[in-house]
């Protein structure tokens, strides 16, 4: 049965109720928990600044507190099902090491603002985590857009012939797409930088805590002001960084169909490497593109543990023990997000380019666009000049003599370099 710091009466239990209660919780706090001693070692600073322990009180806890984080980094604390959940750890290992100077270390929170500084803390760390491997991914897809600028390919709309356009509108099209994810991030991290500790179980405690204190020790942007917002918050916070969770994989879902696309044999566009394939087990003439098609899914597993969150914030005002749920939404989201990340630099480094069909599948047909166009500079309304052309397809031909001007961030004037300013200003 799990250790309860709350059971002073002695209330019976049983491994049934325990695991129903705690589920996967256990495991889950094993992402949170140094972060959960650090809003421990902030929170013992604050109870010292007000007197409610002493200085030597206060240096013994932190000395243990360090020591708890520094073994459980190394592997030689372990976290497991013996204790209800992180929170409850920590005090029974200072009550353990310091008797009752380890029974202060709970005066003036709960569990409920304990848990929301160290998700908090958490998000903050691996959104920062994602924001760096979006800006790699950027990086990587402006380099392949500068190295492919001028290369041919044919632009699809409706997955039919449309327009020509270039390997470098197609590369560069995802590297602004992640750039935009790098500004989302960046608020996210804004927007949620906010400290919940000192706000307890929903209500504040009568104690002059030091609030500014453990928000500067604490590296928190702000306070979050209102004790009942705090409890309202958990969830709330966690859907938004899922969302911003979703941009990213939203590209990738969209990059790995048109790969699926480009790699198949009737386009024949692109190539990787083939330890992103496997081979079928009857068909000993086939690769398939595994890895690209697992990616392109995993957007809808993050979908889903966004609905999943939705749902379970049908809640009144205030904390109830539905919450607890949040942190598998949360968690799970950034080990997917993180996995389908982690592996995209090395696919695009692999991709070549099959410059040959990129051109051969340009016909005239596709320059008919551009020849009205030549009507128009002649001083022909573009719908008139739309009405020659198609009526006319004899005429298709692009006279020699084009335009040199061409609209902002198409093919031919893709201004990479506006780009590329805008990801070296992010750090």
């Amino acid at each position: 049965m799990n250790k309860k710091i709350w059971n002073t009466k002695n209330i019976k239990s049983s491994k049934e109720i325990d695991l129903f209660l705690s589920s996967d919780d256990i495991e889950l706090d094993k992402y949170i928990f140094v972060h959960d001693i650090d809003g421990t070692i902030a929170h013992v600073k604050s109870l010292r600044s007000i007197d409610i322990l002493k200085a030597s009180e206060e240096s013994k806890i932190l000395k243990k507190l360090k020591e708890l984080k520094l073994n459980y980094i190394n592997g030689s604390f372990k976290l497991s099902n013996k204790y209800e959940d992180c929170h409850s750890a920590i005090e029974i290992f200072l009550i353990k090491e310091l008797g009752d100077i380890g029974k202060k270390i709970h005066t003036g929170r709960s569990r409920n603002d304990q848990v929301l500084v160290a998700t908090r803390l958490f998000a903050k760390e691996q959104l920062i985590n994602i924001k760096n491997q979006n800006k790699l991914i950027a990086s990587q897809f402006l380099t392949l857009a500068f190295k492919h600028e001028k290369i041919p390919m044919p632009g699809y709309t409706h997955i039919q012939r449309a327009m020509p356009s270039s390997w470098g509108l197609w590369f560069a099209s995802f590297a602004e797409s992640f750039i935009d994810n790098i500004d989302l991030i960046i608020k996210t991290i804004d927007w949620i930088d906010s400290n919940p500790l000192g706000t307890a179980a929903g209500y504040g405690v009568a104690l002059p805590l030091d609030r500014k204190k453990t928000t500067k020790d604490l590296g928190f942007n702000r306070i979050q002001i209102n004790s009942l917002y705090a409890q309202n918050s958990r969830g709330k916070y966690e859907m938004q960084i899922i969302n911003t969770l979703k941009q990213p994989m939203l590209d990738l879902r969209k990059f790995a169909w048109d790969m699926s696309l480009f790699l198949s044999q009737e386009f024949n566009l692109l190539s990787i490497d083939n330890k992103y394939s496997t081979g079928s087990s009857i068909m000993p003439n086939k690769s398939n593109p595994d890895v690209i098609e697992i990616i392109r899914a995993n957007y809808s597993i993050l979908a889903g543990l966004s609905s999943e969150l939705e749902n379970l914030l049908s809640l009144p005002s205030g904390y109830h023990r539905d919450l607890q749920l949040t942190k598998r939404s949360l968690v799970s989201s950034f080990i997917i997000c993180f996995q389908t990340l982690s592996i995209i630099p090395d696919i695009l480094k692999s991709i070549k380019v099959n410059k040959t069909n990129s051109s051969k599948y340009i016909n005239e047909d596709m320059m008919m666009t551009d020849k009205v166009y030549e009507y128009v500079a002649t001083g022909m309304s573009f719908r008139d000049a739309y009405d020659l052309v198609k009526n006319n397809p004899v005429d298709k031909k692009i006279n020699t003599v084009k335009s040199k001007n061409y609209s902002l961030g198409s093919p031919k004037n893709l201004e990479l370099n506006i780009l590329k300013k805008r990801l070296t200003k992010i750090r």
